[in-house]
């Protein structure tokens, strides 16, 4: 029998079925959804998102990643038990929250705060969109195929790694995915792990990094480059296979800096290896000093640079070495929680008034189980995390860090920019904010694409070749 239990503003489910019952819905019916909506809802040109869901490619890509996993979120959602006014066209802000309890069970206390508080980073309302299928790009879904049909396993180790039937360390040697059904707390972290970036090369030009303070003042402006590359199990861009020079590298993270003019040409390069006791190489040039500082695994825990609320372990939602020694990974429950929609290469799902007020968010029902791993030492910036992982792309619809007292400190939401032709993605837009200190940094990304098959280069993370960027 199923039970449910509330946990912290949500109602979960308590444990996850060992079984996996096969629900999945017919593609066009997704897209069908989306025509409805965007026929009654008109502010926003939606026309070239629904031409995409709606293509012969995308279309096959999700029948494929469906029938592998067994499910997919519209087919989910065509059996779950909502409150019958969440659904698609919703308009949710300060007037009427109040009058719907219910939504507590859908959306985290931090966001739900967001649109009753009027001194500091409010949203002024949200629409609901309908619930897209999502998927990783056709590179990995290749792979995860045929690992599946010739009966590959792996085991995630209490040392920290992840290895294939054979002993190999998996993420530094192949491409698929380890665990489409994850049985606990360790294995669905691992699924996040592999999911990276969801691409082999990551391009951003620029990336703009908006530092508001509790007055909601645009404090500082960033602008940087940033680069990320998988280095094994490639198979979007080339060289296909394994990057030459990146023995055990799993992938590698870029920086560089461009403005404000007093930390131009700051630049940091960080390298993750797989093996579980082989620290990350992680190297920062610092131009005020004219000086290469090599970083330790404690110097992740401090901001990209001052006044934002990333930290270089926040990278990409979650870039912490998995350590069972030093964290308990926990799967706590699985339900259903409200997430910005990754529409961000047609247009954005969070329009802002200013730098620092969001005018406008969309939202939309997504299938997430719940992970929470707990730091044991009392020694890192955050007691624990709260990982709200997508159960299409392993990928965090949100998340939420806690500081050592146990309270809620940082909140993080973000849309990215998703193909749907191919399944790759790149970010588009990401609010992360601090409640504790009221402060928030808003990052929007520019992704290039037009030349991603010849950037990032292996220059990119070397940084004695990196500091000469420009």
């Amino acid at each position: 029998m199923k039970t449910k239990v509330a946990l912290v503003g949500f109602a979960f489910m308590a444990l996850m079925s060992s079984a996996i019952r096969p629900v999945m819905a017919n593609p066009d019916d997704g897209v069908a959804a989306w025509k409805a909506f965007a026929a009654s809802n008109t502010e926003v040109d939606r026309s070239k998102w629904l031409e995409a869901i709606g293509s012969a490619d995308a279309l096959a890509l999700a029948k494929r990643w469906s029938a592998l996993r067994g499910y997919d979120a519209p087919g989910m959602l065509s059996t779950a038990q909502l409150p019958a006014q969440l659904k698609p066209g919703l308009v949710i802000d300060a007037s009427n929250i109040d009058s719907m309890p219910w939504l507590k069970d859908y959306m985290t206390p931090a966001l739900m705060s967001r649109f009753k508080d009027t001194a500091w980073f409010g949203w002024k309302r949200a629409v609901i969109v309908p619930t897209t299928s999502y998927f990783m790009p056709k590179g990995t879904l290749e792979q995860t195929e045929a690992a599946a049909k010739s009966g590959a396993t792996f085991k995630a180790t209490d040392d920290g790694n992840l290895l294939t039937s054979d002993g190999k360390l998996a993420l530094a040697t192949q491409g698929a995915l380890p665990f489409i059904h994850p049985k606990n707390g360790l294995e669905a972290t691992w699924m996040n792990v592999a999911h990276g970036v969801s691409t082999d090369n990551l391009d951003f030009h620029p990336i703009t990094m908006d530092a508001c303070d509790g007055t909601d003042s645009l404090e500082r402006q960033y602008k940087a480059e940033l680069w990320w590359q998988k280095m094994h199990g490639r198979k979007d861009f080339a060289p296909y296979g394994d990057m030459p020079g990146m023995e055990g590298v799993v992938e590698a993270g870029a920086v560089y800096f461009n403005d404000p003019r007093d930390v131009r040409g700051l630049a940091g390069v960080r390298k993750r290896f797989a093996a579980a006791d082989k620290d990350d190489d992680f190297k920062v040039y610092l131009p005020s000093l004219k000086r290469t500082r090599v970083l330790s695994a404690t110097d992740g825990q401090d901001p990209l640079a001052a006044g934002l609320e990333l930290i270089w372990d926040d990278w990409r939602g979650y870039w912490v070495k998995i350590n069972p020694a030093q964290y308990d990974y926990k799967l706590v429950g699985e339900g259903w929680t409200l997430g910005m929609p990754h529409v961000g290469h047609f247009y954005e799902a969070a329009r802002r008034s200013g730098s620092c007020k969001v005018d406008t968010v969309e939202l939309e029902l997504r299938p997430v189980w719940i992970i929470e791993i707990t730091d044991k030492t009392g020694k890192y910036i955050y007691s624990k995390r709260r990982m709200y992982l997508d159960k299409e792309t392993y990928y965090p619809a949100a998340n939420e860090f806690y500081d050592a007292r146990g309270n809620l400190m940082r909140v993080w939401y973000d849309s990215r920019d998703w193909v749907p032709q191919s399944g790759l993605a790149q970010w588009r837009q990401v609010a992360i904010w601090n409640v504790i200190a009221h402060r928030m940094t808003w990052l929007t990304m520019d992704s290039r694409w037009d030349e991603l098959d010849q950037h990032p280069t292996p220059k990119t993370f070397d940084i004695d070749q990196l500091r000469d960027f420009k």
